[in-house]
Order: C-alpha cells, then sequence, then structure tokens
C-alpha cells in the first residue's frame, strides 16, 4: 500500500503520510455500475413492480390518491418519479385535483415554496395539492392507538383519508433504524411529534443508564425495535404502493425498486448492504477516517454519522483520527447546550424527556463513544473540538504525536465513512 493517501477533504483532498502504520486495509463502497438514464428504470419499476401488481392495477377504482415524498436532505428523485405516478394515475381515472403530494418532512423544518418547486419541478407543484406534513399540528393528526411498544400513533389525517396510498423515496443504511427508505416515509415522515420521539427513544436499552439498544443500528431490521415499530404502524396505516430509488457510491442510479412497501424495501436494502458493507476479519487499533468530503462533511451534524459506522471497525478502546472539514461549523442550534451536559445519566435524562437529534448526537458522544480516543483534522475552532471532547491535529504527523501511536498499530483507512459499515467476515 502506498504511503502517501489521498483523502475526501471538503470541496477537494488532502494527502496523509501513513508511514510507520499498520494499514490492514482500506475499506470502501464496492464498485456498482449504475445508469444516469433515470426513464427506463422508473417507468419500469411503476409499470411492472418487483413485487405485486402495477400501480395501474393498484388505482383502477380509486378516487383520490397522496404520494409520500422525502425532503430535501435526500435525493430521491422525485422530480423524476412524481411526474410518472401523475400521468399513470391520470390514466386511471383519478383527477389531479383529487391528488395530493405531502412533503413527509418528520420533525425536519417545513419546505419554503422554493424549496418545493426545486424539489418537484415547476408542473407538479402547479398541477396538485402540495403541503408540507407538520408534526405539531395536533388537527391534522389523527390518533389511532397505541402500538405494541407503546408508541402513541398519530398519523396525517390527509394521508388517511385518500383511497390510495403511495410511498416515494430512497434507501441508505440509517444509523439507528437500520436503513431508510420504506416505512420511514410514514414514521418519521407523516407522524406526530409523540410519535416520533418515543419511536426514536427505543434506540436506547430499555433499562435507565444502560446505553443503546444493540439491535438499534445500521444494517438491522430484524428485532431493531425503532425499524420493527415504524413497520408496525405503516402496516397499521397500509400503503398500495412503494418506489425508492437505490444509488451507487458514485450517486448514480442503481436499482428502483417497487411494489409492496416491505418486501420491495427489503430487496433494496439487500443492494445497499452489499455495496455498502466493508468486509473485516479482525478490527483494527486504529481507523482514520474522512466523512466523504463536501457536503458529507459540511458540519459536524452530518460528520457524526461517520463516526458512527467506524465503530465496528475498531477494538475496545481504540482510537479514531477524523478527516473532515466541517467548515460550517458544528451544524445545529442548540449543540453546545446539550455538548454542556457532562454527566451520561442526566443527559440520558434529558434526552427521554424531550428526544431530539442534537440531544441524540450529544449522547453518542458522551455514552457510544466512552473509552474511544476521537482525534479531529479540520477546520473547526480548537474550543469546538474540546467541547466535542476530541483532541485536535493539522496533520497525522501531529496526530501521531498527539496520540502516541505505536509504530505496529492496526490501522483501517475509510476514504467515505458516510456510507461504509462494516461487516464481519
Amino acid at each position: 500500500m502506498e504511503e502517501i493517501i489521498r483523502l475526501p477533504y471538503g470541496d477537494g483532498t488532502r494527502e496523509f503520510n501513513i508511514s510507520g502504520l499498520k494499514p490492514l486495509k482500506i475499506l470502501k463502497p464496492k464498485d456498482y455500475s449504475g445508469t444516469n438514464n433515470y426513464r427506463d428504470l422508473i417507468q419500469g419499476a411503476i409499470e411492472k413492480p418487483m413485487y405485486g401488481p402495477s400501480l395501474k392495477d393498484i388505482a383502477r377504482g380509486k378516487s383520490s390518491a397522496v404520494i409520500l415524498v422525502s425532503d430535501k436532505t435526500r435525493r430521491t428523485l422525485a422530480k423524476e418519479i412524481i411526474p410518472d405516478i401523475l400521468e399513470e394515475l391520470s390514466q386511471c381515472g383519478i383527477p389531479l385535483s383529487r391528488i395530493a403530494v405531502i412533503i413527509a418532512v418528520g420533525a425536519h423544518p417545513m419546505l419554503t415554496e422554493e424549496e418545493i418547486v426545486s424539489l418537484l419541478g415547476d408542473d407538479v407543484a402547479g398541477s396538485v395539492t402540495v403541503v408540507n406534513h407538520n408534526c405539531r399540528e395536533d388537527f391534522s393528526l389523527e390518533y389511532k392507538g397505541l402500538s405494541s411498544r407503546g408508541t402513541p400513533i398519530h398519523i396525517n389525517k390527509t394521508l388517511l383519508e385518500a383511497d390510495l396510498k403511495i410511498l416515494t423515496g430512497s434507501i441508505n443504511y440509517h444509523d439507528f433504524a437500520g436503513f431508510s427508505g420504506g416505512a420511514k416515509s410514514i414514521l418519521p415522515g407523516i407522524s406526530g411529534l409523540s410519535t416520533i420521539s418515543h419511536n426514536h427513544l427505543l434506540l436506547l436499552h430499555p433499562v435507565f443508564g444502560a446505553g443503546y439498544n444493540p439491535m438499534a443500528k445500521a444494517g438491522i431490521l430484524d428485532g431493531n425495535p425503532v425499524h420493527e415499530d415504524m413497520e408496525e404502524i405503516a402496516e397499521l396505516v397500509n400503503p398500495d404502493f412503494l418506489i425508492n430509488v437505490v444509488f451507487n457510491a458514485a450517486g448514480e442510479l442503481l436499482q428502483v425498486v417497487s411494489g409492496n412497501w416491505r418486501l420491495a424495501h427489503r430487496m433494496g436494502c439487500k443492494t445497499i448492504e452489499d455495496i455498502f458493507s466493508a468486509d473485516i476479519e479482525e478490527k483494527a487499533d486504529l481507523v482514520l477516517v474522512s466523512a466523504g468530503g463536501y457536503p458529507f462533511d459540511i458540519n459536524f451534524y452530518q460528520v457524526m454519522k461517520s463516526v458512527i459506522n467506524t465503530m465496528g471497525m475498531i477494538k475496545e478502546n481504540g482510537t479514531i483520527i477524523l478527516v473532515a472539514s466541517c467548515k460550517e461549523g458544528l451544524g445545529a442550534e442548540h449543540f453546545k447546550e446539550w455538548l454542556s451536559i457532562e454527566s451520561p445519566l442526566k443527559l440520558e435524562e434529558e434526552l427521554r424527556k424531550d428526544f431530539n437529534m442534537i440531544g441524540k448526537i450529544a449522547y453518542d458522544i458522551r455514552v457510544g463513544l466512552k473509552g474511544t480516543r476521537v482525534l479531529m483534522i479540520s477546520d473547526l475552532p480548537g474550543e469546538d473540538v474540546e467541547l466535542l471532547g476530541f483532541k485536535n491535529a493539522n496533520s497525522l504527523e501531529e496526530a501521531k504525536e498527539i496520540l502516541s501511536l505505536k509504530d505496529e498499530a492496526t490501522m483501517y483507512i475509510v476514504p467515505y465513512g458516510n456510507i461504509t459499515v462494516a461487516r464481519t467476515s
């Protein structure tokens, strides 16, 4: 292996001299060829789904439809997919006036009119009703009881009242729900805030102070309480049709899965696992990981998923050297307030009272990384790195001195930590 390696960093790359260390392997996604010619794959998925009848067969005799679309934070090809869905529904006799698109933002910020047009295109935004889901708007939600795990089920009324319910989205690894896509369009997508909060708290161990539920992590569906709760609630809603996209590591469209919402989603998850799982035979002392460059390292809020993905690659009390620009800082309001809570038990207490992703990341740092040394090579101010509880360095040479790394220290190199998950072979 070359002693000089280049890793993504911001808009470019940075060079690192790894001489004196013992690299085991460069872990990165597998090279699967995709396409930038979307149309055939999308039309094929609508007309000839992998699981169940075509959208046209399902839509016959229906008088209204709702299509769920992910927000702007995910690449889902909504601008390419939604027009084809609308054309199919129109041919089945459902008028555009009886079709609504709901932006399934969950608890994320709602999209502006300009962002909606950017997401869907002028034609779609101007021809059908498009609304943001509002998880805090009680009158727009319907209560459907409790899930078997005690989650209060509040669901968007507009979706529940539609004759035809269609889910769209993309599939990737998700750090505690297993994978994105599928049932996540419904929970958190169009659920009430209390539904979202209770579901997400299932990532914690049921015993207070015991840390995480070990099954609530990337790549696990069966036995994952967060995912199983999502699917139970999705089953109650009973979606009619799903169309989810899968991209390869180069960002090219690889697969469009469609049909039965559960079976099609599982197929896409298997593809993601095949591409983005890095097989390892042993855990290393050290991981040198890039968050993947811009936009994945634009701020620390985005970067933390690379740290979580890396944990399965290192030994207990191992070391992570994180390469991430973070030119826009920590990236979330109130982050410093959550990070100021140093007691893990107090942090968990506050998180259980008011679950949010900023608090969850603070919990990741204080509890999930306990015993792990993390050093950052970034553009973050030194005081911010210190607040995170990490070490700060300007180069790998400086990092080796600060960490007193031994020459025989084994190491994995991970150029795209944002999308690479370890799998023990």
